[in-house]
């Protein structure tokens, strides 16, 4: 039977920068979330705005939305991001 070998202080970081990249990315998530929200709705007054400024600050909405949430997926990746160097001066200040 062999003895799986397990280094700790990689494993500690590793869990440290994939907790700090999937927050990184809830932050886009949640800003795509916000400009969604900020879109104009038909029901809602509109003031001075005519229909067509109205679209036009839809799409724009939208449009931010979507780069949001596609920089949230690009920071989740398939493969995992590098462990940086703020994460092992911080783990090292804890040590």
């Amino acid at each position: 039977m062999s003895t799986l070998k397990i280094d700790i202080d990689h494993f500690r970081a590793r869990i440290l920068q994939d907790a700090l990249t999937e927050a990184t990315a809830q932050y886009w998530v949640h800003r795509a979330h916000q400009f969604q929200q900020a879109a104009p709705r038909l029901e809602e007054y509109r003031g001075q705005a005519t229909a067509e400024q109205l679209r036009e600050r839809w799409f724009e909405c939208m449009a931010t939305s979507q780069a949001c949430l596609r920089h949230a997926d690009l920071l989740r990746g398939d493969y995992p991001e590098p462990i940086s160097d703020e994460v092992w001066d911080a783990l090292g200040e804890v040590a």
